[in-house]
């Protein structure tokens, strides 16, 4: 019996040493976001007392391991050098559960001190390394168990419980992956390729790129047979089921196109926010209607500095960019481009929240026709380092130059008398204290609204102390005049500061457009010198990627009956405040006849439903042998983007295009029974102003008005290009007007609520 018992006491005693002494690899995963290291950093890791070793980043990631064994005490300590901000690690088991992590600005001293263990239980997709395979079939999943790798790959919000798949890759180098369909419903997912499991490169991270708010990634040219690896989270912590789904969608490139195709080489560099990098541009377009090809001779080709654009856009997963022409020195070089006029500085328009291609289009083309500067735009196909990146619009970027915004140039020395009142152009966007100036009022029936004013030229870091205040001094006059009690005088109101016809051009083209956009961020003014045009003016046009369609968030963009005013955009929940400016110009009953009748006037003409539909046929007839490539790049047909819709999305390019065209005939329909103001002619005597002529034409500087009984009319002057050059109140005993410059000019004459037309020639 004893001799059992010491049996089994020796059995017992040698179970417990044998565990006690077991011993396993853990592992230290270090990564600089900046890629030179951890510049002085370093972590000490100690095991009993006794230093392992000093450890930290070379490059982007070092992945280093060690040997522990059960109840070996474990210390971890940090030092820290230059740039801590990019600095972050991670420690995990012998089964790569997480141990602990910190960065980026990770602590100093003693961060950790804890008992190894080497008993620990391996969970499949805890990390890269334990990655669940994945195949071409939509799986269900869930990461309400997991605690995440603390991986953190930059986009939405990421907090941890993260699952990792990993998929090999096709033989033709791409992959789609979209989640979709749980009960966690708001995603982020990141691309991770690398020859390590425990060494990864990121490809690229999406956070609202699918359906609704889940995510999707499509990456092409990867190495076939190669691993890549999936990284899923729930937004903030979100947890729950979730239903991922990969494709593959082909070899795509542009060869061929209908198009140009733009071609453009990052010579190595990351395309990177706010700082342009080199590249080079290279075109291939034939300019004569024929298909162009990848082996024609270039239409154009040099070099380029090129960055990312846009603020929510750029996180896209389709990326816009601005770019600008250099020449062979690198020094900014102006060239026409597709026979727009010749400038250093353009922009590629994503159409990641577009699915019509054409949203942007259709706003720049009608403000231009109803006589404004409008950004010129042409369709390309976009490859980036022989990656194809999908359609694009190809876009003049909003600046001040004699072909675009015409407004005199500002320089440092024009700080006094009439130098200093223009030219100046100022946005409505995300500002900060040195990028703007703050009015002094709030919005109509938002007295707490605080209402910033962005500069946009000169730009901040070039305007000086006596431009900033002389044109927040000249907002500050038109909006004590537009808020005075007389601010209707057509003399001393608001109209002595502000440019009429401009402002209500702009209301009609976003307001036909419900843009969510329109009057909170991306709103566009300028104003030139007094000498040439003294009034500040609205325009021109830009960003309708949120237009057109009914969109969450709001009542007024939710709407599916084409009602709502977007004007009141304070009225909603915003991330920048309106200047509510037309809420206060509509109760002038003068404004709204005017308004009124110029919209009255478009419909007629421009704004005809034919007349958009042909804009939006002849895009159609443009792409339709290239835009599948774009959608098999960008899988969005059938899915809400960025831009959360209302209505079922259309699932063919044809019915998107339908979608849209319901919905501007829906909108029409409304703005028409809706739109403030009268135009009434029965008060106006046909003969008499059916009469009214401008002579002598041809004149010689100095022209007049016969026949002009009106008591009050206004007169606009345009060139041929559609700049206006001049504005001005006239009576039946103030009736003449000057031309400084000899040209051929149209004008536009509104008399009690009608306009009247007609050309000028100055000899």
């Amino acid at each position: 019996m004893y001799q059992k018992l010491l049996l089994q006491l020796l059995a017992l005693l040698f179970i417990q040493t044998t565990v006690q002494g077991q011993c396993c690899t853990y592992y230290l995963v270090m990564r600089d976001s900046y890629g030179d290291g951890w510049n002085g950093g370093s972590l000490q890791v100690k095991q009993n007392q006794n230093s392992i070793g000093m450890f930290s980043a070379t490059n982007y990631w070092r992945t280093d391991s060690f040997t522990l064994c059960n109840n070996d005490n474990l210390q971890l300590i940090y030092t820290a050098g230059s740039y801590e901000n990019e600095n972050t690690y991670q420690l995990y088991d012998t089964q790569w559960n997480l141990i602990f992590a910190d960065g980026p600005t990770p602590q100093t001293g003693s961060v950790l001190n804890t008992t190894a263990s080497c008993n620990s239980t391996l969970v499949n997709g805890s990390f890269s390394c334990t990655a669940i395979p994945v195949d071409t079939v939509c799986q269900w999943y869930d990461n309400t168990t997991y605690n995440g790798s603390a991986l953190a790959a930059g986009c939405a919000n990421y907090t941890g419980k993260d699952i990792w798949f990993k998929y090999t890759v096709p033989a033709s180098g791409s992959i789609h992956v979209m989640l979709d369909s749980g009960s966690i419903y708001d995603t982020g997912m990141a691309l991770w390729r690398g020859n390590k499991c425990s060494k990864l490169t990121l490809v690229d991270c999406d956070d609202d790129g699918g359906n609704g708010y889940y995510s999707q990634l499509s990456s092409f040219n990867l190495v076939p047979q190669s691993t890549v690896y999936i990284q899923v989270w729930g937004y903030g912590n979100n947890q729950g089921n979730f239903k991922i789904c990969i494709t593959n969608p082909g070899k795509l490139i542009a060869d061929s196109s209908a198009l140009p195709i733009v071609l453009i080489n990052t010579l190595g560099n990351t395309i990177v926010n706010d700082v342009k990098v080199d590249a080079t541009i290279d075109i291939k377009y034939q300019n004569n209607g024929s298909i162009n090809y990848l082996s024609d001779s270039s239409y154009y080709t040099g070099k380029i500095g090129i960055e990312k654009r846009g603020a929510s856009s750029a996180g896209y997963p389709q990326t816009p960019y601005g770019f600008e022409l250099r020449d062979t020195l690198n020094n900014e070089m102006e060239a026409p481009l597709f026979n727009m006029p010749a400038e250093s500085d353009w922009n590629l328009i994503s159409n990641y929240n577009d699915r019509s291609l054409l949203r942007n289009h259709i706003a720049f083309k009608l403000f231009e026709n109803m006589g404004n500067y409008s950004v010129r735009t042409k369709l390309v196909e976009v490859m980036v380092d022989s990656m194809y990146r999908g359609i694009y619009l190809l876009t003049e970027k909003i600046k001040r130059d004699k072909n675009r915004v015409n407004i005199a140039k500002l320089t440092t020395i024009d700080t006094s008398g009439n130098d200093v009142t223009g030219g100046y152009i100022l946005q409505q966007n995300h500002w900060d204290a040195f990028t703007s100036f703050q009015s002094n009022y709030s919005p109509v029936g938002h007295p707490t609204f605080d209402v910033h004013f962005v500069y946009e030229y000169p730009k901040p870091d070039s305007i000086t102390a006596q431009q900033r205040t002389y044109i927040a001094s000249y907002v500050d006059s038109l909006e004590t005049a537009l808020y005075s009690t007389n601010f209707a005088d057509p003399i001393n109101g608001y109209r002595k500061y502000l440019d009429v016809p401009s402002f209500i051009d702009y209301f009609i083209v976003n307001e036909l457009a419900r843009n969510n956009d329109g009057f909170k961020k991306s709103v566009f003014f300028n104003k030139d010198k007094n000498t040439h045009y003294s009034k500040l003016k609205m325009g021109p046009v830009w960003d309708f990627d949120w237009a057109f369609k009914n969109i969450w968030g709001c009542n007024i963009f939710e709407s599916t009956d084409g009602t709502g005013w977007a004007h009141h955009i304070n009225d909603c929940p915003t991330d920048n405040y309106s200047c509510g400016w037309y809420i206060r110009l509509l109760q002038d009953s003068t404004f709204a006849n005017q308004l009124h009748c110029t919209y009255e006037n478009y419909r007629s003409n421009i704004l005809d439903t034919s007349a958009i539909f042909s804009i939006i046929d002849s895009v159609h007839t443009l792409v339709a042998n290239v835009q599948q490539r774009h959608f098999l790049r960008w899988p969005i047909l059938g899915i809400s983007g960025p831009a959360p819709e209302v209505n079922a999305i259309a699932a063919t390019y044809a019915a998107e295009l339908d979608t849209l065209k319901a919905w501007l005939t829906q909108r029409i329909s409304w703005l028409d029974a809706n739109l403030p103001g009268l135009c009434n002619t029965a008060s106006i005597n046909p003969v008499k102003y059916n009469a009214v002529s401008c002579y002598p034409n041809p004149g010689n500087g100095t022209f007049y008005f016969a026949n002009l009984y009106a008591s009050h009319a206004w007169l606009s002057v345009y060139n041929l290009q559609g700049a206006l050059m001049m504005e001005k109140h006239l009576t039946s005993n103030h009736n003449s007007f000057t031309l400084k410059q000899p040209g051929f000019y149209l004008y536009k004459l509104l008399i009690d609520g009608n306009t009247y037309t007609g050309k000028i020639i100055n000899q």
